[in-house]
């Protein structure tokens, strides 16, 4: 017990001497006991490495660049490519075959080609047009190289080839007007666009969304889109637009031909013909019409009447500031300007963007010398009653499905022929029955301007609820009378 006390004794004097300054530091420290934690020392910040001297850059490693300069597409078998040709439009294939030799020679496949042109074939299959075809595959490769490929072409045509001009010469006998217009200018994917130009330059193009096609004339109509106040626009275009044929995507340019441009910054020009409780009509001297919603001025639609004489030169042989006109044929007839006209035939079609409401044809006009009054030849067309079918009405629709029918307001079409059936003066604007008398029974549909004028008198059988044409005239200029029917400018 007495060597236990005397060991804890001696412990207790060697802690005592390790803690005071200098004492017993030269000697032998004791190995910690296993139960104890032994302190670390604290971690000691690692030194930044050394700078490189200025004098040896620092290097920096880049990937290594191979230098392989193969051409991987050339590589493919021409089996490959030409399935890859397969896929691409007229348009891309010929661009296809200015890349090297290799694809020019590919690209010219007569296989590829008579697959195109047989889409065309097929897409005008309403030509009366008789096309011999080889009945295998063996009969295509066996054609001069390059022999589909000037077909296809051929039948595409460009906007300003004569090809599409054989099918103006079939005439409609009834109307004067070429047969087939509204399938030539869906074979030729014509269509017409709206470009309004604001004071401040900015310019906004909007597409057709409806069309409606008459006896001599075609109404088409825009609603879609951010429309502008009615004040902000300074001119109205009309263009032609030509479609492509083979590809679907609407980022290639177009071909567009100026039909009419309009300065509606004019405000002397503006002519109300109609409005309801929404909208109000307005209408220019190149027969289109705009829409404008009541209080806020701002365009609600537009809507254009074209008649079918040249439209389809216009909507394609123009160019994108410069309109179509008809080259100039020298007179060499000397007629008095007192000659009496006879032998007229004059086509009067009232309708609206969806139906037709009246068409009358009057044949073999004559007009005495009493008749020429002011530069005006008259023609008394008719003084019988002809019923009338249906209302007289403007129906119309704006975006967001807005819709409505402003009464007694239509669109009319006029047509006269002279002697040869060939057409002297065209017509199509928009107009409203005016009252003539006090007791809400009798109207007046009025048109006058320098190449003539129209007249056409109703009445309203409260009985029956239908319109009656009890009285139409027909005024034409004295000078328009002694130009040739190729000097005709249309009055849209």
């Amino acid at each position: 017990m007495a060597a236990g006390r005397g060991q804890f004794f001696l412990s207790l004097i060697q802690g005592l001497q390790q803690a005071r300054p200098g004492g017993l530091r030269d000697r032998k420290k004791k190995p910690a006991r296993a139960d104890l934690p032994v302190p670390r020392p604290p971690p000691q910040p690692h030194p930044p490495p050394p700078c490189p001297p200025p004098s040896q850059p620092s290097t920096v490693s880049m990937p290594p660049v191979f230098n392989n300069r193969e051409n991987h597409i050339e590589r493919l078998p021409p089996e490959i490519i030409l399935k890859i040709f397969s896929y691409l439009d007229a348009d891309s294939l010929l661009c296809v075959t200015f890349v090297n030799r290799q694809f020019y020679k590919l690209a010219n496949d007569n296989a590829i080609w008579y697959e195109l042109y047989a889409h065309e074939i097929e897409r005008k299959r309403w030509r009366p047009r008789l096309t011999v075809l080889p009945e295998s595959l063996a009969g295509v490769q066996d054609m001069p190289p390059g022999f589909w490929k000037r077909l296809t072409f051929r039948e595409m045509g460009c906007p300003k080839d004569t090809s599409w001009k054989k099918e103006l010469r079939h005439i409609n006998p009834y109307t004067g007007m070429p047969a087939q217009t509204q399938q030539l200018l869906g074979s030729l994917r014509v269509s017409w666009e709206i470009t309004l130009i604001q004071k401040g330059g900015q310019e906004s193009v909007y597409k057709q969304n409806h069309n409606f096609f008459s006896d001599s004339s075609v109404t088409v109509c825009w609603k879609s889109g951010m429309w502008p106040r009615i004040q902000q626009v300074s001119t109205l275009q009309l263009h032609g637009v030509i479609r492509p044929f083979t590809s679907t995507t609407t980022d290639k340019p177009q071909w567009r031909s100026l039909i009419s441009k309009i300065h509606v910054c004019r405000t002397e020009k503006w002519q109300f013909v109609g409005t309801d409780k929404l909208v109000k009509l307005l209408q220019f001297d190149e027969g289109i019409i705009v829409g404008i919603w009541r209080g806020t001025w701002t365009i609600a639609f537009i809507m254009a009447n074209l008649h079918f004489h040249k439209l389809v030169e216009r909507s394609l042989l123009g160019s994108l500031s410069c309109p179509y006109r008809p080259p100039e044929v020298t007179m060499y007839d000397d007629v008095d300007p007192d000659y009496d006209p006879q032998g007229y035939t004059v086509l009067i079609v009232l309708h609206n963007s969806v139906r037709r409401i009246m068409h009358r044809r009057y044949t073999r006009l004559l007009c005495s010398r009493d008749g020429v009054r002011d530069g005006f030849a008259r023609l008394r067309l008719t003084s019988e009653h002809t019923p009338v079918l249906g209302r007289i009405s403007f129906p119309w629709m704006a975006e967001g499905g807005l819709q409505g029918d402003i009464k007694n307001c239509c669109m009319m079409t006029v047509t006269v022929l002279d002697e040869s059936q060939r057409p002297l003066w065209c017509l199509s604007s928009a107009g409203s029955l005016l009252l003539s008398t006090y007791n809400n029974e009798q109207f007046v549909l009025l048109h006058s301007d320098a190449k003539g004028r129209v007249r056409m008198r109703f009445v309203w059988m409260q009985d029956m609820q239908q319109y009656f044409l009890i009285g139409l005239h027909v005024c034409i200029s004295v000078t328009k009378l002694n130009n040739d029917s190729d000097d005709v400018l249309v009055q849209n």
